[in-house]
């Protein structure tokens, strides 16, 4: 293929611009990804929370139910005592 030396300027200038497009969509796709990474790391840091949130929350039902069974076979043992005191 062969080129009118008149067209060489204007392939040039056309390249130029691709050329520049071409940089500013990996500049947008930097963004994007960069924007990700934020977004990505907010959402681990929010369920690192939730998770030490429910951990807590597991700590005190086990607490509860511990406290409550041994209510429980305490007044098991009350009224045992009681039966064989009356």
């Amino acid at each position: 293929m062969t080129t009118i030396p008149e067209e060489g300027p204007a392939v040039e200038v056309r390249l130029a611009v691709v050329e520049a497009q071409i940089a500013a969509v990996q500049e947008g796709q930097r963004q994007i990804i960069s924007r990700l990474d934020a977004i990505e790391n907010a959402n681990d840091a929010r369920s690192d929370s939730i998770n030490s949130r429910i951990d807590g929350l597991n700590g005190r039902v086990d607490r509860l139910f511990y406290t409550i069974l041994a209510l429980g076979i305490a007044a098991i043992g009350t009224m045992i005592a009681l039966d064989k005191v009356f």
